[in-house]
């Protein structure tokens, strides 16, 4: 009676260590259940992918802000030896420029930063053929950073698609190793499989009902814009229109990116300050701004000619019209529906009539 007893009791024990395995099993697979289907959720390959898009793209623009940071201490370092030889620059470090602090933001200006005089600078456009147009302009002071590591105070986060108003930039991490001009004008007129950012540029110009000429003109400008905005460089600036370096607004009040590729100084400053103003309306803005734009040049004439390769480029003429801000007219109907934006601008200069 006794052995049945203990086998009894031996049975009893036993089902209960299993049951309490079992119930060990069943909680540990629920748990594991429970992760599946939150990594299913939330970590599936596009959003892994889109993720590792934004990392990259955090990198490049920390690596950006690092070395602007490394320039600005060189900079602020040369004044300290340009202080020490010249009294004169105490004046401006104690008693700053209109009660604020000294900073060195200027008027802009082509410079070749080699010496003191004016002389001509050459604007290329690379390995397409396109002529070189002189300019004559002074030099900066010698305080002065230099103009091309002076970018534009933008508003847009490139991490977030709403507030980028050049959608390229979203895609940031693709535009880095961009080259820094289109290999052919038929990427920016047709778009590109090789060169995102001249496909991403041909397929926003896409969405508006704009000619040819002003297609490829916007298209290439808006290109080496943003190769600059991207890797600054005395060779990247030195391919911007002379109309399109920045102007003392665009260093000093955040705005829209987009507006930095406005060809006139002025209409680009009028915008900025009254940017608050045309905010809600920005997408009315730019689409008419975009339709209403010009390039003069003569109606049917081509803007394409073959070289020497027998490879398509943008006839020299063409450039050098696209290049001047003189080149540009904007229709009545735009000056008519944002007449603020014109204050203080010659309109008989500005003004483009359809014939």
């Amino acid at each position: 009676m006794t052995d049945l007893s203990s086998a009894e009791r031996k049975r009893i024990r036993d089902r209960r260590a299993q049951k309490t395995l079992r119930a060990k099993k069943e909680n540990y697979t629920a748990q594991l259940e429970a992760k599946v289907a939150h990594c299913e959720q939330h970590h599936t390959d596009q959003g892994v992918q889109q993720l590792l898009g934004i990392v990259k793209s955090l990198r490049n623009q920390n690596e950006i802000l690092v070395a602007r940071q490394r320039a600005l201490k060189s900079m602020v370092n040369s004044w300290d030896d340009r202080i020490e030889d010249t009294g004169a620059c105490n004046v401006w470090m104690t008693q700053g420029v209109n009660g604020k602090a000294f900073e060195p933001n200027f008027a802009p200006t082509q410079s070749n930063m080699s010496g003191s005089t004016p002389q001509s600078v050459e604007v290329h456009s690379p390995d397409v053929n396109t002529p070189s147009i002189p300019i004559s302009s002074p030099l900066p002071s010698s305080s002065s950073r230099p103009q091309w590591n002076q970018l534009p105070l933008y508003a847009d986060d490139f991490s977030n698609l709403k507030t980028v108003s050049c959608p390229w930039f979203f895609h940031i991490e693709q535009i880095m190793d961009c080259p820094d001009t289109p290999a052919s004008p038929l990427e920016i007129l047709y778009g590109s499989k090789t060169n995102p950012l001249a496909n991403m540029i041909h397929r926003a110009l896409e969405r508006r009902p704009i000619r040819e000429p002003e297609r490829l003109a916007m298209g290439w400008i808006a290109y080496h814009f943003s190769r600059w905005i991207v890797a600054p460089s005395p060779k990247t600036f030195a391919a911007l229109p002379f109309g399109l370096q920045p102007v003392e607004e665009q260093l000093q009040i955040k705005h829209p990116l987009a507006l930095s590729c406005i060809p006139w100084p002025k209409v680009r400053t009028n915008m900025i300050r009254q940017w608050l103003l045309y905010d809600n309306d920005r997408e009315g803005l730019f689409g008419m701004l975009a339709c209403c734009i010009k390039i003069r040049w003569p109606w049917g004439v081509k803007i394409l000619e073959r070289d020497d390769n027998d490879e398509l480029c943008i006839k020299p003429a063409f450039y050098e019209i696209f290049m001047k801000e003189e080149g540009w007219g904007i229709t009545p109907e735009f000056l008519t529906r944002y007449p603020g934006l014109t204050d203080g601008v010659d309109l008989n200069s500005l003004v483009f009539t359809m014939t």
